[in-house]
């Protein structure tokens, strides 16, 4: 078997898999409430914004950084607008 296969099964049968189900449940039923508080043009920015940094703050113009942040905090507002 090729080292890097091994590796990664290895890797897999490590990974707490009661909770990532339990994670995507909860992004299934609650987590698509926070998301559908962003409206379609607001989400596809943060997805696009979210790919151009690649994970990483630095790869992003500061007023895009800023943006990613209002973005995000309008998704912890609550449902009566607070």
């Amino acid at each position: 078997m090729i080292s890097w296969v091994a590796k990664t099964i290895r890797g897999a049968r490590k990974v707490p898999w009661a909770k990532v189900l339990a994670a995507i449940a909860w992004l299934n039923t609650e987590g698509r409430e926070y998301w559908n508080r962003l409206t379609a043009e607001e989400r596809r920015e943060v997805l696009d914004l979210a790919a151009r940094s690649r994970g990483r703050r630095s790869n992003l113009t500061n007023a895009e950084q800023g943006r990613i942040v209002d973005l995000l905090g309008k998704l912890r507002m609550e449902k009566s607008g607070r």
